[in-house]
């Protein structure tokens, strides 16, 4: 009897782990990550963070300026991107199951939209975590979107991690044009 009470309550646990790490639900701003991460990076100033407007960005990202009293310090994108489908990498495309297994982010640039900080904060794919690595993210701060920023020639490949390497790479390309064009206004 305590056997089988003890085997329900694992496959009962089991299941809800399983349910809240396949559940996607809305991309949250780790606005306690995000506040450390400026005051580390950019000062320890009194700021607000300023949502840039909707028309321009859509979800899955969420884009900020970090503004104080008289100047604009910054901005703050964070976003979701998918790693590979659940099943693996090579699951069939064609499959009736569709979700993908993804990962949350944010990086921060400075006022003139070089980036001074990458971080990984919500990682739910079970490959690849590699690209969480501090060292590996220290190599997009810097990029301002006006050089070229390649996978395994600017950017380090990671063994085990091309797919989420590959997307965050793409995914900051992006955002740093959009961030530039706000700034060049």
């Amino acid at each position: 009897m305590i056997k089988k009470t003890i085997f329900i309550f694992l496959l009962t646990v089991s299941w809800f782990v399983i349910i809240g790490l396949k559940s996607s639900g809305e991309l949250k701003l780790p606005s306690d990550k995000i506040a450390k991460t400026i005051k580390k990076r950019l000062g320890d100033f009194s700021f607000e963070l300023i949502s840039v407007d909707e028309e321009y960005v859509a979800y899955p990202t969420l884009l900020y300026r970090i503004e104080t009293d008289i100047t604009i310090l910054g901005y703050v994108y964070v976003s979701r991107l998918n790693s590979c489908r659940e099943g693996g990498c090579n699951a069939n495309p064609m499959a009736q199951n569709n979700e993908f297994e993804y990962f949350d982010y944010f990086f921060i640039t400075d006022g003139a939209g070089k980036v001074v900080s990458v971080k990984i904060f919500n990682y739910q794919a079970t490959q690849g975590h590699q690209v969480m690595s501090r060292g590996w993210l220290k190599q997009f701060i810097g990029f301002k979107g006006d050089q070229s920023l390649n996978y395994g020639t600017d950017i380090q490949a990671v063994s085990g991690a091309t797919i989420s390497a590959k997307a965050i790479i793409e995914d900051i390309k992006d955002a740093e044009k959009l961030i530039v064009g706000f700034i060049n206004r």
